[in-house]
């Protein structure tokens, strides 16, 4: 019997991940040139073609408080840095952005591969590229996205964001510095710690000097972790849910996906998506839109709802009586909580309580989510399970 797909594209995603580890002396030492400009009082910022990417940075439950989103409004200066994301998906794009970037005078680091068509193009020499692992992509593992690599290339820059953003924050502690961390919202008293500390850096702290490499090492074994874990313990739940929105699909009825904000968000539609989803509006924290719900389920579709961490359950009522199926996708547990209602297929995503994966000595939170990674990862992974299932069944 052939290996499912969840598994090879999870596979694929754990090869690349863990090659970075080779990486990590490029990413330290990009990671002490943004330090220098930060220490010196410059600006953090993300751009990107596509929306994704600078959506999971900003304003982010174990990220950044100084990151700002870069607008071509910005008057910017040698001090500051512009991390750029790159997928290689719109590559004119792209390099229409880096030019632009470039013009502002400060210092750019690229995230992701530099599209084909650049090289010898003067734009690119000027920025430090954080480049995906070398490591070949797999064609089982975009088979269904009809060879696309921006399902993985998207996922391993975020992972390469996370670490780069880790590395930063060890190299200002080598200056006695630690800068503002997001605690998640979502645990209790979080908005106040966040209200509270809200600057650049704190004033004080009991973080150590941090050597170069530990905590980025640190966040790639997270984030494999849990890849293995959803191998070991989700992919039956995903082949399950990706055969019943097949099934849903073959009948002529429609998969109506509620997608949570930041990255995932935004996969709906993202090069390589086959589309098997309609996308609902986006979620209001994390509860959909229930007018647009009694407005479009109707008997035989299903709800697939990839969330964070409450479940929706007034959506779930609403699902049920239009007579559609419901797959959720959420970390949280559900027992207790008094639900009426109940999915017919559970994935759960298995990163932990509060999203951040890394401590930090003599930090009061941990730092640096794996939310987004984890979601978006799950979300590919039943789509094109969705894929296999319908040509299985032709």
């Amino acid at each position: 019997m052939n290996q499912s797909f969840s598994k090879t594209y999870f596979k694929a995603l754990l090869d690349r991940f863990g090659g970075l580890t080779t990486e990590l002396p490029a990413i330290a030492n990009a990671a002490d040139r943004i330090a220098d400009g930060l220490l010196a009082g410059g600006r953090l910022l993300l751009a990107s073609v596509r929306p994704d990417f600078t959506s999971e940075g900003y304003i982010r439950g174990g990220g950044f408080m100084l990151l700002e989103e870069w607008t071509p409004a910005m008057s910017l200066t040698p001090e500051d840095t512009v991390i750029f994301g790159q997928s290689d998906a719109e590559p004119q794009q792209e390099l229409e952005l880096l030019q632009l970037l470039r013009q502002s005078g400060a210092l750019i680091v690229g995230i992701g591969p530099a599209a084909p068509a650049w090289t010898g193009v003067d734009a690119l020499p000027s920025a430090d590229v954080l480049s995906p692992s070398p490591i070949p992509v797999p064609a089982a593992a975009t088979k269904p996205f009809g060879g696309e690599t921006y399902p993985l290339m998207s996922l391993q820059n975020l992972v390469i964001l996370w670490v780069l953003s880790s590395e930063i924050v060890s190299a200002l502690s080598r200056s006695g510095q630690m800068p503002t961390m997001y605690q998640s919202v979502l645990v209790h008293g979080a908005r106040e710690r966040n209200g509270r500390i809200g600057s650049r850096f704190h004033e004080t702290h009991d973080v150590p000097a941090i050597g170069s490499g530990q905590l980025g090492a640190s966040y790639i074994k997270a984030i494999n972790g849990i890849l293995h874990t959803l191998i070991e313990e989700e992919s039956v739940a995903i082949e399950d849910a990706a055969k019943l929105c097949a099934q849903v699909l073959q009948t002529g009825r429609t998969v109506y996906a509620g997608l949570i904000s930041h990255f995932p968000m935004h996969q709906h539609g993202a090069p390589g998506d086959p589309l098997h989803m309609q996308r609902l509006l986006p979620l209001d924290a994390e509860s959909p839109d229930l007018p647009e719900l009694e407005n479009k389920l109707q008997i035989g579709d299903l709800f697939f709802f990839l969330g964070y961490y409450r479940r929706p359950m007034a959506a779930y009522r609403t699902a049920r009586q239009a007579g559609a199926y419901i797959v959720e996708v959420i970390t949280g547990d559900e027992s207790g909580d008094g639900s009426d209602v109940q999915p017919d297929h559970l994935i759960r995503p298995r990163w932990p309580f509060g999203d951040a994966l890394i401590s930090v000595p003599g930090y009061d939170v941990q730092i640096l989510p794996g939310s987004g990674i984890v979601q978006t990862a799950i979300y590919w992974a039943v789509v094109g399970s969705i894929s296999q299932a319908l040509d299985t069944g032709r």
